[in-house]
């Protein structure tokens, strides 16, 4: 289903439902009984059918041929569908509050349950996340019998005022209300446990399943598109008890807060962060800490917090997401600042003076901030060790790089200078260089892109030409440039301009698509041109195949393909020399390759193989291809 087929599907049930309630209720109940019925046909249909088999061939021994071969179909039909159906979902991770650690909070969570009826919490947990949320793990996948989880980001408590979070909190416990909005709460959970369970499901796809994939992609864009309505709707519901049980100022000011501290954390805190494994070999050991002390203080200027909520306000509702948007909430509630519809966007709330976390856990939340702390720190430990490490390995080449040569360098080089540069300091840092390269190729495509990100960052018009000269450059960079145009369109406020960018995502999509089956699709009728790989790159690939004592030649060709050919599909042909004595079976050969396919670093498409038996004929091709033999083992 196009896009535009979803929106036109959204438009006409959103009018059904409001000309027809009952009735669009009705359809929607009828969606979920035909789902539960097929599903209950096939697994109680395949397996009476199964029995039939078997006293087919206990009363009439004859057609026992017919019985088995009915046997194997009609049990592995339900043995597809019973496997893809019981998907075990992970039940969340986090500190668990107990009434004895923070008895405020439990008290107020006793308050929002039954002043909302909510279904009972199998456990409350502290979380790093800066968000709430009451999580439903399905026991019996799409069958239900669930395990509530209510989740509690110790951020978020520590960036909101009490009264900010309870509105939250009031919220989220709407959604698993079994009060007012009882159906609308049951065809939420719903839509959300078929959605977890279709997603685990993709994966496990079987020759036997296609009774069930082939409904289930007939099935859920219709039942997803007559849940949407709803689900939106469910949403304005949820804004409104948080309305009712915190109040509307206090819910408006959670609303307006979140976008502001979410683009603190991800803009400023986490790079911050992560910058420090360029010169410290640990992570730290306060980092919970820290994230609360920094959201206390806030954006380092009014300024750059008022950039970061008006943003938020020029974002619109659209159909990708059931939330509403910060302006459309605002309204539904009688909360949205007069002037922002001339353009006139109200400041950012001040940080509390007291926040939810001071409040409701008291002296526990400096012990799970610590510990939370400590349990990041281990959980980091190994990437930021390898972070750190190829700081190192970068600053050193950088150093080399700094050496003066005798001739002014080309673009090539200033532009490995200028990617060193990113991957250690970041795009700012490099922008110098990175100009340096564009005055010798103005339509590189790469130095396009980085300086285009840097301006669009800053919401900056002038990376809008650049990120477009760099599509055009290279069509393997659509998708991330589309995506740097679309949050920059979407920021700004230019609604017109999302649409056609999302069909140039679509469109890259499928032709991308395309050019991974024409990559994985490699065979001896194919064509093959030399592998053209710089000095460098056969240095460090010499060396991977010489720490291989089997291999004892290498070729590297390119497949001529035919889609995306900025985008190379390199093909890697192993000849190996082993002792006649020595046994040599297919697993070996596989992790060999899989060996050398882990240290390989080339861009584009790589397939690695052994040239014998079924692959002797692409292995004579490939060693045949002028210049590809990069590789012989030295002689004993």
């Amino acid at each position: 289903m196009t896009r535009e087929e979803f929106d036109v599907l959204i438009r006409k049930l959103e009018a059904a439902s409001r000309r027809q309630p009952r009735l669009y209720l009705a359809r929607i109940v009828g969606l979920v009984a035909l789902a539960y019925g097929y599903l209950a046909l096939i697994l109680f249909g395949s397996l009476a059918l199964c029995a039939a088999m078997v006293m087919l061939v206990v009363y009439a021994p004859a057609t026992l041929k017919f019985g088995l071969v009915g046997l194997i179909a009609f049990g592995g039909i339900f043995w597809a569908v019973l496997r893809g159906l019981w998907v075990r979902l992970e039940a969340p991770k986090g500190q668990i509050v107990t009434r004895a650690q923070a008895p405020k909070l439990i008290a107020l969570l006793d308050e929002l349950r039954g002043s909302l009826n909510c279904r009972p919490f199998h456990q409350v947990l502290l979380v790093g996340n800066y968000n709430a949320a009451v999580v439903q793990i399905p026991r019996l996948g799409i069958f239900g019998w669930h395990r509530n989880y209510l989740l509690l980001g110790l951020p978020l408590m520590q960036a909101l005022a009490p009264d900010e979070f309870k509105a939250v909190l009031a919220h989220e416990f709407a959604h698993s209300s079994r009060g007012h909005g009882r159906f609308g709460n049951w065809l939420y959970r719903v839509r959300r446990t078929w959605d977890q369970v279709f997603q685990q499901m993709a994966p496990q796809r079987s020759r036997f399943g296609f009774v069930l994939f082939k409904f289930l992609n007939w099935f859920w864009p219709i039942f997803n598109g007559h849940a949407f309505a709803l689900a939106r709707a469910n949403e304005y519901e949820a804004d409104a008890c948080s309305v009712r049980l915190a109040g509307a100022d206090a819910a408006a000011r959670a609303l307006m807060r979140l976008p502001v501290d979410g683009s603190l954390l991800q803009e400023v805190f986490w790079p911050h962060v992560f910058a420090r494994a360029n010169t410290d070999a640990q992570p730290p050991g306060d980092v919970a800490l820290a994230l609360g002390q920094t959201l206390k203080a806030g954006a380092a200027t009014p300024d750059i917090a008022a950039g970061w909520l008006r943003r938020a306000f020029l974002l619109e509702t659209n159909n990708v997401d059931t939330h509403p948007c910060l302006k459309d909430r605002l309204r539904a509630i009688g909360c949205l600042p007069d002037g922002v519809q001339r353009g006139e966007f109200p400041p950012p709330p001040p940080p509390p003076a007291q926040s939810a976390a001071e409040e409701f856990l008291g002296p526990h939340a400096e012990t799970v901030a610590r510990l939370m702390s400590d349990e990041w720190q281990k959980a980091i430990a190994k990437q930021w060790s390898a972070r750190h490490e190829q700081a190192k390995k970068l600053a050193q080449e950088l150093a080399g790089l700094d050496q003066s040569p005798s001739a002014p360098p080309s673009a090539a080089e200033l532009w490995e200078r200028a990617r060193k540069l990113i991957d250690l300091k970041g795009d700012a840092e490099a922008l110098p260089v990175v100009t340096q390269v564009l005055a010798i190729d103005p339509r590189h495509a790469g130095a396009n892109f980085v300086l285009g990100r840097h301006h669009l960052a800053k919401d900056d018009p002038r990376g809008v030409e650049l990120i477009e000269t760099a599509m055009s450059a290279d069509l393997s960079l659509t998708g991330d440039c589309c995506k740097l145009l679309y949050g920059h369109f979407a920021r700004t406020g230019q609604r017109d301009k999302l649409r056609p960018l999302e069909h140039r995502v679509d469109a890259f999509r499928e032709m991308a698509a395309r050019a991974q089956r024409e990559r994985a699709a490699i065979s001896a009728k194919d064509s093959f041109l030399a592998a053209e790989l710089t000095a460098e790159q056969l240095a460090a690939l010499r060396n991977i195949f010489a720490a291989e004592p089997d291999i004892d030649a290498v070729a590297i060709a390119r497949k001529a393909v035919q889609l995306m050919p900025q985008s190379p599909c390199f093909v890697v042909g192993l000849r190996l020399k082993v002792a006649w004595w020595k046994p040599r079976s297919t697993s070996a050969n596989q992790a060999l390759v899989n060996r050398v396919l882990g240290r390989m670093r080339l861009p584009g498409y790589l397939l690695v193989f052994v040239a014998d038996q079924k692959l002797k004929a692409l292995g004579k091709k490939v060693f045949a291809v002028p210049g590809a033999v990069i590789y012989r083992k030295a002689k004993a």
